[in-house]
């Protein structure tokens, strides 16, 4: 049996006496029986998996699940699994999964949800991936962070001012912006880029038109109905991003308002099946999928990742404003 395994896993050296002959013999009878080589037991035998878990705020998002086809693509490509795990925002859950992973022994496990201001939250966070490292498993954060890990990110601020900029130059003046809590990382910046893009052309947002859910269709939806009563007063609703839009768009139409010619809504993210149903749909393309491509490298590629490691894409905006005012 020793010897059957070397020669199916590659043991068996040319070196020795009859060894390709016996290796072409083992693997013959193996095929003969269907047996392959079990790639998770290989993986194991040296008591780590060759398994990459991945941390997200919710499947269902638009974002994370492109970010995740992006991990598992790659995983494929190195004979490595994938197992997901969803926080559905919720801090606690948060910290009860991440303790669950240390008996799990994964090769490494990227965080992907949605890092905040708070400093007890994120240092909590920090001491459980400590832990992780310390017992062998490689930590990648993907999105801006305080976090001391290596990461993917991608410069959320500059993109939002971009955008800003190219909708005010369309000819569009009166926004809402619909976004995430501000204590969330993501948020924050965008919501800030977005600002000061319109400064750039004296254009103000009074706090009362930045309307705080979440970053979903639901947060998109309710962003809309405390906005009902004054939506004439806008010409955009800037979603901060596409799945808030997603929710937004939802909920003009149920209102009877046509969308772009009475109201422009915006996103960001770039989820392809939207453009297709509103194509002159203006959002910030943001490379989800290379996001869990370049985080997977990070975790399998390089035996030695320093901890300040950063891996940052590009986003870029696309800018397709009607310039149409409301009424």
């Amino acid at each position: 049996m020793p010897t059957a395994s070397r020669a199916l896993n590659g043991g068996v050296r040319g070196a020795q006496s009859g060894s390709a002959e016996l290796r072409q013999r083992v693997t013959d009878a193996a095929r003969a029986l269907g047996y392959s080589v079990n790639p998770a037991a290989q993986a194991t035998k040296g008591g780590r998996s060759r398994t990459v878990a991945v941390l997200v705020s919710d499947i269902e998002d638009y974002g994370s699940a492109t970010m995740i086809s992006g991990v598992m693509h790659a995983a494929e490509k190195r004979g490595a699994s994938v197992a997901v795990r969803t926080t559905r925002d919720d801090p606690l859950r948060e910290h009860e999964l991440l303790a669950q992973l240390p008996g799990e022994r994964h090769r490494a496990v990227i965080i992907a949800t949605s890092r905040t201001t708070d400093a007890h939250r994120e240092s909590a966070l920090a001491r459980q991936l400590d832990t992780l490292v310390e017992q062998g498993t490689r930590v990648v954060v993907v999105g801006d962070s305080s976090l001391e890990f290596p990461s993917v990110t991608v410069d959320n601020r500059v993109a939002a001012r971009l955008l800003a900029d190219g909708l005010a130059r369309a000819g569009l003046r009166r926004f809402a912006i619909l976004s995430a809590p501000a204590s969330e990382i993501t948020a924050h910046d965008r919501v800030d880029g977005f600002l000061a893009g319109l400064a750039e052309h004296d254009i103000t947002v009074p706090r009362q038109d930045v309307i705080h859910r979440t970053f979903s269709r639901d947060g998109g939806y309710a962003a809309v109905r405390a906005l009902e009563g004054r939506l004439d007063q806008f010409d955009v609703l800037a979603a901060m991003s596409d799945a808030m839009a997603v929710g937004a768009i939802a909920r003009l139409y149920e209102l009877g308002i046509d969308v772009p010619r009475e109201i422009e809504v915006t996103g960001f993210d770039h989820v392809p099946m939207l453009g297709d149903v509103l194509p002159q749909f203006s959002t910030v393309e943001v490379p989800l999928e290379a996001f869990g491509e370049a985080a997977l490298s990070l975790c399998l590629d390089e035996d030695d990742v320093p901890a300040d490691t950063t891996i940052a894409l590009r986003a870029t905006p696309i800018v397709r404003g009607t310039a149409v005012k409301r009424r």
